[in-house]
């Protein structure tokens, strides 16, 4: 088995000769003079163990200590010193020293000290690679919870879609039965009345039973037919073209200069494929023009927007009064959009958790003790915004629940700190 290499480093013959005596029969030996001379020697081969004097000259010890553990921190040193320099030695382990041993030597004691430092270095090295896995690990888990994070948005937003799909059918089905119907009756129309000019000519003759004014009637009917029809594409084609256009924009990943008030108005449209929406709940909105843009992502935002929003739905399906409230507005630091509903209200000891995944009081309307839903619309509020140093106030009582989502103008950590800061205080919630 190769033998521990042990480098003495002391500027004295006698010191050195003795811990060679001493040491020689267990470890391979070298020595140096001072500690540029030991420094020069690790350089040109490795070392387990050096033990050295602390007064030497050129470089003494407590200088040649410091380079060593910033140049060799997995070398153990062991430092000598004499009676009355003990602060010194101290001083050397809390630099990195392993230990330190005294003059004059003690065979005994110094063997005891080479073992436990030679015993160390492995358990040291074993320390080493476990952080080093533990590292390791710990960047691939945020690596796979970083890709988690953007399949969970990608659902949540595949979700809102499915969620409206039912409705966009439905407003896309309505105008479409409407042109089907007026086509049809335009067409037993239009054959009747080639019929009735078949007959106003017979050999030239026009017969008495046919009514001229009857067919400008009809053809006045015609026209109105044909302007249902027209109506009716138009609706198509604004639906079809709110959706495209949400489409396009989510399928942008990189950061664009974004209106708030104009993601809220394209929303809404989207928004009016939900029969519950469209039909049952009282709308108001107070959208600022010319509101100030900020720089992110378009999906972030009308993602987190239509969560809101959807939540507030939840909220209100029960309650007597269904009524929505959306304001956007903003101040020299901030954009400000406000999201007010009458729904149930959050329970004031769940506030705090609304945000964590996988959390809902939604329940079951055939299971009242069964959560229902997924937890994730809020949460997915939070990490759509949170990368835009945006903070999210949340007021709730019975019969009204208030969203105020605080934008900052300015990107980084001036944004960040601004929208902490006391200073920032958003204006009141209370009913406009």
């Amino acid at each position: 088995m190769k033998r521990p290499h042990v480098l003495i480093v002391d500027d004295e013959i006698g010191p050195r000769e003795s811990l060679r005596m001493i040491l020689k029969d267990e470890y391979s030996l070298s020595a140096a003079a001072n500690g540029k001379e030991a420094l020069d020697q690790l350089c040109s081969y490795s070392v387990d163990l050096i033990i050295m004097d602390m007064k030497m000259p050129i470089m003494d010890g407590m200088q040649t200590l410091r380079l060593l553990k910033e140049l060799y921190p997995k070398i153990p040193v062991l430092m000598i010193t004499a009676y009355g320099t003990i602060d010194t030695a101290v001083e050397a382990m809390k630099i990195g020293a392993f230990d330190f041993i005294t003059k004059p030597f003690d065979s005994l004691s110094i063997r005891e000290k080479i073992r436990a430092a030679l015993s160390e270095k492995p358990r040291a090295l074993q320390s080493e690679q476990i952080q080093r896995e533990i590292q390791e690990a710990k960047k691939e888990l945020t690596e796979h919870q970083d890709q988690l994070q953007k399949h969970i948005a990608q659902l949540s937003k595949l979700s809102t879609m499915g969620t409206l799909a039912q409705g966009l059918v439905h407003n896309l089905s309505s105008p479409l039965l409407v042109i089907l119907g007026r086509a049809e009756l335009m067409k037993e129309k239009l054959v009747d009345l080639k019929s009735q000019l078949a007959g106003l000519s017979s050999s030239g003759e026009i017969r008495k039973n046919v009514d001229a004014s009857s067919i400008l009637k009809e053809q006045d009917q015609n026209i109105r037919d044909t302007e249902t029809i027209i109506e009716n594409v138009m609706r198509l084609s604004d639906i079809v073209r709110n959706v495209l256009r949400k489409s396009r924009q989510d399928q942008i990943d990189m950061p664009q200069m974004v209106d708030i008030s104009e993601v809220v108005r394209e929303n809404l449209k989207l928004l009016e494929a939900d029969l519950f929406f469209k039909h049952q709940v009282s709308k108001r909105y107070d959208l600022a023009d010319r509101l100030p843009s900020v720089r992110g992502v378009y999906s972030d935002f009308s993602q987190a927007f239509l969560n809101i929003v959807q939540n507030a739905m939840e909220a209100m399906r029960e309650s007597e009064k269904k009524e929505l409230f959306i304001k956007t507005y903003s101040d020299d630091l901030f954009v400000y959009l406000l999201v007010r509903d009458s729904g149930c209200g959050i329970p004031a000891e769940n506030l705090d958790r609304i945000f964590e995944p996988f959390f809902t009081t939604k329940r079951s309307p055939d299971e009242d003790s069964v959560a229902s839903g997924t937890g994730l619309g809020l949460y997915m509020v939070n990490l759509f915004m949170e990368p835009y140093g945006v903070s999210i106030d949340v007021a709730s009582q019975p019969g009204e629940t208030s969203f105020l989502l605080k934008i900052p103008r300015k990107e980084g950590k001036d944004a960040r700190t601004a929208a902490a800061s006391p200073d920032s205080i958003p204006p009141s919630l209370k009913s406009s």
